[in-house]
């Protein structure tokens, strides 16, 4: 039984320190990309093969309507997760899935 609870704290430490090591790895990816990278106006703009489309007068796509009712609905939840909190970058999902996984294994080494 003792040697069992050793295995499951190992296997705990080894991932917690996994995570910590690619959490600092991230760091460090977020301070070297952070001069190049940057949110933009542009992105909020249609485009449509290269013309200059008033956005009164584009159409909404079927993923977009899906979108539109849940900014609808759940305006403030929306609001606080993907204006406030969501940047559109790549290794911003890397940061919430090692958040994760660390609350996770606290979970689990709590609960074994």
């Amino acid at each position: 039984m003792y040697q069992a609870f050793i295995v499951v704290l190992e296997a705990a430490f080894v991932v917690v320190v996994t995570s910590l090591v690619l959490l600092l790895l991230y760091g460090l990816s977020r301070r070297a990309t952070s001069s190049f990278s940057g949110r933009s106006a542009e992105r909020r703009k249609p485009f449509m093969c290269g013309e200059s489309v008033h956005p009164s007068k584009t159409g909404v796509p079927d993923a977009g309507v899906y979108t539109t009712i849940w900014k609808n609905v759940f305006k403030s939840i929306y609001e606080a997760l993907v204006i406030k909190v969501h940047t559109g970058i790549l290794s911003e999902w890397l940061f919430w899935m090692i958040l994760f996984m660390v609350i996770m294994t606290v979970v689990l080494v709590m609960v074994v």
